[in-house]
């Protein structure tokens, strides 16, 4: 029988446990030091023009590009690494609490946990601007200038270009944070399932799968490494951006009501298909977890 009280144990045990693990530590400096490099030369385009910063103009600009994203969520991958534990302890804690209870328990830290992570993400990027940045609902001289600049760093500066004109920083950042937010629980759910089912190595195999697949399906990539001729370059991006969860984690891939790509709602609506079946899949898997009363390392 559901219970909620039973799944908030399961879930603030998985919390404590994850506190105390290093990875958990490791992937929050490692997410940090992504951000760091991304953000170095936005900063240093900002110092260069003698110009402020929007505080979250950077976490807008670096993560509204596909290969930043990519690399941001690699970092997720340790703590991912740790859930679910399916040890000796943990056979206990299904056995008192109940397999829903339990999985319930699971769902709730993977969607915790990837919060957290995206909202520690945006803290970084927002906090390597201070003495520079104002937190205001406007855009930054920074922003104006470069959306009249060559375009060196294309994607940065088509975001710059589609936002400014469109929308306020506060609203520009909710929509690429929940972008982000959505794939990581994507991946998050994703190893959930499959550690259920097949093991914990298991989990973190399909993370980077589609992970590299993602990588490969990148528009870009997808011309070259397949030798498509240029005018296939459109078709090629059109299916990018539709089939791969990552692209349609990054908002530079969005339709603004000019061309086929999917437009917000679109990949809003495909994340929570998509992450709703994974959650149905594991409380259908969690029936398949043996029972180890027993100490030792983690099943696998």
């Amino acid at each position: 029988m559901l219970s909620l009280k039973k799944s908030l144990t399961a879930f603030s045990w998985n919390i404590k446990m994850l506190l105390k693990s290093p990875r958990f530590y490791m992937g929050l400096l490692m997410g940090f030091g992504v951000c760091f490099f991304l953000t170095e030369k936005v900063i240093s385009y900002s110092r260069i023009l003698g110009t402020d910063l929007q505080v979250f103009e950077p976490f807008i600009w670096c993560f509204g590009d596909s290969d930043s994203i990519l690399f941001a969520s690699l970092a997720l991958l340790l703590p991912l690494s740790r859930l679910p534990r399916l040890d000796a302890p943990a056979s206990y804690l299904i056995f008192r609490t109940g397999r829903t209870n339990w999985i319930l328990g699971q769902v709730l830290t993977v969607i915790a946990v990837s919060f957290i992570y995206t909202f520690a993400l945006l803290f970084f990027s927002s906090s390597l601007t201070l003495g520079l940045s104002f937190f205001q609902n406007r855009w930054s001289d920074t922003a104006t200038v470069m959306s009249y600049v060559p375009p060196h760093l294309q994607t940065t500066l088509v975001m710059i270009r589609r936002t400014i004109k469109q929308f306020l920083p506060w609203q520009s950042v909710f929509m690429v944070f929940s972008l982000i937010l959505e794939y990581m629980l994507f991946l998050s759910l994703l190893n959930l399932a499959f550690s259920l089912l097949f093991g914990k190595k298991a989990g973190i195999q399909a993370v980077m799968g589609v992970s590299f697949l993602c990588c490969f399906l990148s528009p870009e990539r997808f011309v070259n490494w397949l030798s498509l001729p240029q005018q296939g370059k459109y078709i090629a991006n059109l299916i990018s951006a539709w089939v791969s969860p990552l692209q349609q984690a990054t908002y530079s891939m969005h339709s603004n009501g000019y061309d086929r790509l999917p437009s917000l709602r679109n990949s809003h609506m495909l994340f929570l298909l998509i992450n709703s079946l994974f959650i149905l899949a594991c409380f259908l898997f969690s029936k398949r977890i043996p029972f180890i009363f027993r100490l030792g390392d983690d099943a696998e």
